[in-house]
């Protein structure tokens, strides 16, 4: 049986805030491994520090202590010129807000890091086609933003996100401003992508709808790992209904799976 490849590795993480008369302890001795083709879930309380893992593993905010791997690198031994060319071609990011640039169309949106990279127009192209199909974003991508509904600007932004085959998507509350069939959209897709793609994504989300879509959730309380669920066979009503279980542990829950 092949060994899985390490895509993620976190050791020991530690991130305080403050200064020493009052400090803020986020994170308190994370360690986590994610592999390639995992879809990973990220949920806790607010506060619990789900959010500061988050940006520590993107590098926008640096640890206090503790180490990351992503893709074999350490990007926490890297400096600020490496990191941004780190972030701009190994990861992809899906943001609550959507981040697309008003002045460029879905396509050009999609299709600016592979511009940047100074990929050929035609290539651009082929491959923006192809992830839009993915999507169901084709008839979209000569529209500009404001001209399409949320549902159709966060596929766009996750489009964005895989269209350079990063080792790692990040996705921040992707459905936070979606309606519930906006948001089923967008979780089938990636769900989809992760399984025919491979992609790895790690979605930090508070809500269990979302979450049930992955096959393993890490749960973080008080700055510290609680416990994982996988999935693994279970249909998605039985896992959400775990999910609600732990939660519950937590203090938050939800309903029943849209």
């Amino acid at each position: 049986m092949p060994v899985a490849e390490r895509i993620l590795e976190v050791v020991d993480l530690v991130k305080d805030y403050g200064s020493r008369g009052s400090v803020t302890h986020a994170l308190r001795g994370v360690s986590l491994a994610v592999e390639r083709g995992e879809f990973v879930g990220v949920m806790g309380p607010s506060g619990s520090g789900k959010t500061t893992l988050l940006n520590v593993i993107s590098t926008i905010d640096t640890p206090t202590s503790g180490r990351v791997w992503i893709g074999g690198r350490e990007v926490t031994a890297l400096g600020r010129r490496e990191l941004a060319r780190f972030r701009r071609e190994r990861l992809g990011f899906i943001f609550q807000d959507f981040n697309l640039l008003d002045t460029l169309t879905l396509r050009e949106n999609i299709g600016l890091a592979l511009s940047i990279a100074g990929a050929p127009a035609r290539e651009i192209d082929r491959r923006v086609v192809a992830m839009a199909r993915r999507l169901d974003l084709e008839e979209a991508l000569d529209r500009f933003p404001y001209q399409v509904s949320g549902g159709q600007k966060q596929r766009a932004a996750a489009a964005r996100a895989l269209i350079t085959g990063p080792d790692l998507v990040l996705a921040d509350e992707p459905t936070g401003n979606l309606d519930s069939r906006s948001a089923r959209s967008l979780l089938e897709a990636l769900e989809e992508l992760n399984r025919e793609l491979q992609a790895t994504i790690l979605l930090v989300t508070h809500d269990p709808v979302a979450a049930s879509y992955c096959r393993r959730i890490l749960f973080i309380k008080d700055g510290r790992l609680f416990t994982e669920l996988v999935r693994a066979d279970a249909p998605r009503q039985r896992f959400f209904d775990r999910i609600l279980g732990v939660l519950a542990e937590l203090g938050g829950g939800g309903d029943d799976v849209r």
